[in-house]
């Protein structure tokens, strides 16, 4: 049975939806992210997460503003903007540059939420584009990565502004946590970070919650794009939308396996962001499904059964290829 979408509350006082509609694509296709845009927001979604890296803000930019003149009862204020600095445009000027870009992009005065996308900086173009070195990985900023005090003081400016409600982070594990705790005047809203029933990542989500920070799931579904990045592991043997576990649940639920890791997530506390451009599958991704206790732990249980210590599970989203670095501890 279908549940209405929640939303939760930020330390800021401001209200989250519970589900969001992420808007990554692997590949970009001209047009596709406007018309997926739309399906969403048709469809009920009322929290889009976005990034300045995901090259397609101004196409989700005039698919909001379309959406909204078209539906003048639903206002701006209706709907959650996350957007995101990418690691490039770390130095503070270039972090108030991104946000001003994205803006423009997608045609807001505000966005609700502004983040730090990975905790370290590297090295730019004079046409803010990625540097990249000889190798074709990211030049790291060694002494700001270090440090990203100067980067956080830009980010609270810009909440102090009014252009963000608020601010956070993404892809922070405990470690980056705590150091930023320790200078930030204005604390992090959100952390955004991998989880999905393959890797529940039960420990960050703690340290969160005590620290009133509010843990968003991305890739809830799987990230399924990044499996081959997973020494050793063949693509078949870690997808998560074809678990056994959550296709039984899904058959007695009479739903689908990404519903489930849905309903997992939000039951768990915390807002999920899935993505599809697929307009049935979008909606039924926004049609939340209750599951019972015995339902919730047997799906608890799956990162056990993977033979992970500890019960941690697989993380897939690690791109140290792409970036020469790796980013976790654990």
């Amino acid at each position: 049975m279908a549940k209405p979408v929640a939303s939760l509350r930020l330390s800021t006082g401001a209200d989250i939806p519970a589900i969001g509609f992420g808007t990554f694509a692997d590949v970009i296709v001209p047009g596709q992210m406007q018309a997926a845009v739309l399906a969403a927001l048709d469809a009920g979604y009322r929290h889009l997460d976005c990034a300045w890296y995901y090259k397609n803000e101004s196409e989700v930019g005039s698919a909001l503003q379309s959406w909204l003149t078209a539906n003048p009862n639903v206002k701006r204020k209706d709907i959650f903007v996350t957007t995101k600095v990418w690691t490039h445009l770390l130095e503070p000027d270039d972090v108030e540059w991104s946000l001003n870009n994205s803006l423009q992009n997608l045609k807001v005065d505000y966005v609700d939420t502004f983040l730090i996308h990975w905790p370290f900086a590297s090295e730019r173009t004079d046409d803010r584009e990625v540097k990249l070195g000889a190798d074709g990985k990211y030049i790291i900023k060694k002494e700001l990565t270090a440090n990203l005090a100067p980067a956080w003081r830009a980010m609270e400016s810009l909440q102090l502004s009014g252009k963000t409600r608020s601010i956070g982070v993404s892809n922070y594990d405990i470690h980056h946590l705590e150091a930023l705790l320790a200078y930030a005047e204005i604390r992090p809203a959100i952390n955004q970070v991998e989880i999905h029933p393959y890797f529940p990542n039960t420990e960050l989500i703690e340290f969160c919650k005590m620290n009133d920070i509010l843990p968003v799931a991305y890739s809830p579904l799987g990230s399924q794009g990044q499996v081959k990045d997973l020494e050793g592991l063949e693509d078949s043997k870690v997808s998560v939308l074809t678990d056994q576990t959550l296709a039984e649940i899904a058959k007695m639920k009479s739903g689908s396996v990404a519903q489930i890791c849905i309903a997992w997530g939000t039951k768990r506390g915390y807002p999920v962001l899935p993505k599809s451009s697929n307009p049935e599958r979008l909606r039924a991704n926004f049609e939340v499904l209750e599951l019972s206790e015995t339902e919730f732990e047997q799906v608890n249980g799956i990162a056990n059964r993977l033979g992970e210590k500890d019960g941690k599970g697989l993380r897939f989203v690690n791109p140290k290829g792409m970036f020469g670095l790796d980013n976790w501890k654990s």
